[in-house]
């Protein structure tokens, strides 16, 4: 068994990425679950080694997001509130570059580039290689 999307990465509240998260994860994990030919034993750990700096970076981003995000006293609560205020009223072009600061997050997500599985999937007579491991065809 297999965790994927939240489920098995939980990045946190409010910080975004949990459906990238999922979508990439699901891919890897079928990706390598095919390579191995359905051998979960193996698959996992190539799975783990595959996405797990991108899952690590994910939650390490979460938690600093959060800190900036969750107000920890009235005085955090207050500045938040008035920070919010002030975008509210500059021009566009100084609230798009002051949303700049700090969007490594959305840049985290673009990063990881997996294996083009699709290609190592299908077999030279067109059937899907899952599909045949599993006794159907895929599409």
């Amino acid at each position: 068994m297999s965790l994927v999307g939240d489920a098995g990465y939980c990045p946190g509240p409010a910080v975004g990425g949990s459906t990238s998260l999922a979508v990439v994860g699901a891919y890897v994990l079928a990706g390598e679950l095919a390579l191995a030919g359905g051998d979960h034993e193996r698959a996992f750990p190539a799975y783990e080694a595959e996405i797990g700096d991108y899952v690590r970076r994910s939650r390490a981003f979460a938690l600093s997001a959060a800190k900036r995000l969750v107000p920890r006293s009235r005085l955090d609560l207050w500045g938040l509130a008035q920070a919010v205020r002030l975008l509210a009223v500059l021009p566009t072009t100084v609230t798009r570059a002051a949303s700049k600061i700090g969007a490594g997050g959305a840049r985290l997500h673009d990063s990881i580039r997996p294996k083009d599985y699709p290609a190592l999937l299908w077999s030279a007579s067109g059937q899907h290689a899952l599909g045949a491991e599993l006794g159907g065809d895929l599409g």
